[in-house]
């Protein structure tokens, strides 16, 4: 009779707790950890649904005014603009033809470079690689801390 009565008392609260647990698992703000979780989850949502929505009525506003100012333009007017678009499209092949120029010069560098100069660059390349490894590996292990932190813990089997 007394080992039924200890039973009883040890076994109410892991029965409770139990019970507690199933119901955290079905509304999440019923635990700490799982409404925090929630909470930062909608705030992410939120944040990125008003990134976009702001993208998305700026680049409508910006077209909008394009087309407005053009459908309202001169014809010297109309020329200027088209002038303009030319001017941009040179823009962009100065940029590629100053990033292949670019290239060019790194190349001839490296082949120029005595042997001693081309260590010293691949161990700066090795330092750097060294570098973005630690990173990544010390935000995966960020990562999973939270989500250790944020994960209900699992009851033995009864």
């Amino acid at each position: 009779m007394f080992s039924i009565r200890k039973i009883a008392l040890l076994g109410l609260p892991l029965v409770a707790f139990t019970g507690a647990a199933s119901v955290a698992h079905a509304d999440p703000c019923l635990s700490l950890s799982g409404c925090i979780q929630q909470d930062v989850s909608n705030q992410v949502s939120s944040a990125k649904d008003s990134a976009k929505n702001s993208g998305n009525q700026l680049v409508n506003g910006v077209r909008d005014q394009a087309k407005q100012r053009w459908n309202n333009a001169t014809e010297a007017e109309r020329e200027k603009l088209l002038a303009k678009g030319g001017a941009l499209t040179s823009t962009g092949a100065n940029a590629t033809e100053k990033l292949n120029n670019a290239e060019k010069t790194v190349k001839e560098r490296w082949n120029n470079a005595s042997t001693a100069e081309r260590q010293k660059i691949l161990a700066q390349g090795k330092k750097l690689t060294n570098t973005s490894d630690s990173i990544h590996n010390a935000e995966k292990n960020a990562q999973d801390r939270v989500k250790k932190a944020t994960t209900l813990p699992s009851l033995p089997s009864l």
